[in-house]
């Protein structure tokens, strides 16, 4: 028994109120996805521009005799890239998707002056013995021109390094 003067009926609306509704949740949505993408181009832009002068330094690691690397860095820009990490790696022959060992110690140049090569010998530490068939990654960290810092290993593409 129902004592009060108000029914218990909800009023839902009718329907284009509905299609309204939905229709401006969707283009805010919309909206916001498409604010989403622009921005994720223009960050991927900005790093892209940003990293001109990172690609252009790269390493090389060639095997001497059983325990010895010498690592060429090569800076193929016009301006100097400074306090230059070096770490060789081995990638394992028997898992080449495995994580990469360590090869030596951390190897340090404080500049590399444009258009120019570095070498850098490596002493393998432990009871590792290099053959002329392994496979040597070397990951560069390096400061650039404008302050930025980079990380770049083997032939793949430098990445901020924070």
């Amino acid at each position: 028994m129902n004592l009060s003067p108000v029914q218990d009926v909800v009023d839902w609306g009718s329907v284009p109120d509905w299609f309204g509704a939905v229709g401006s949740i969707a283009s805010v949505l919309f909206v916001y996805l498409g604010l989403r993408r622009e921005i994720r181009a223009r960050r991927t832009d900005e790093l892209r521009i940003r990293a001109t002068q990172a690609r252009l330094v790269s390493a090389v690691a060639e095997i001497r005799g059983n325990s010895v690397l010498r690592v060429t860095v090569a800076n193929e820009s016009d301006a100097p890239v400074l306090d230059v990490l070096v770490l060789p790696r081995l990638v394992p022959p028997d898992e080449p998707d495995g994580p990469p060992v360590e090869l030596g110690a951390v190897k340090q140049v404080r500049r590399i002056h444009g258009r120019d090569n570095h070498d850098l010998f490596v002493t393998v530490t432990g009871e590792r013995r290099l053959h002329a068939t392994d496979t040597v990654l070397v990951e560069l960290t390096f400061t650039d021109h404008d302050g930025n810092r980079w990380r770049r290993i083997g032939a793949g593409q430098p990445e901020p390094a924070g």
